[in-house]
């Protein structure tokens, strides 16, 4: 039963937050978008889905994840949150 409901809070958390598509930028390095849905979702979930994204592209690609830049936008509760990931696959 525990674990039903912590499947199902995982669940509903991972609904609040949307994540766009790789794209490649014109300095050469790639970028992720991830935006909160709902403004109860915390500015750490709303990077950890941008950095997961960032991760699993990277590694399709049998390469490791190099960060270059997180930006972040938004106050929770009073505006939509969204983080802005730049990396390179190396």
């Amino acid at each position: 039963m525990k674990g039903g409901i912590l499947l199902l809070g995982l669940g509903m958390l991972t609904a609040c937050t949307s994540v766009t598509g790789i794209n490649s930028r014109q300095d050469g390095h790639l970028s992720v978008t991830s935006r909160a849905r709902w403004d109860i979702v915390s500015w750490n979930h709303v990077r950890s889905a941008g950095m997961k994204e960032a991760e699993a592209y990277c590694h399709k690609r049998k390469k490791e994840l190099h960060t270059v830049e997180v930006h972040s936008e938004g106050l929770r509760g009073v505006t939509t949150q969204s983080v802005e990931v730049i990396f390179d696959c190396i």
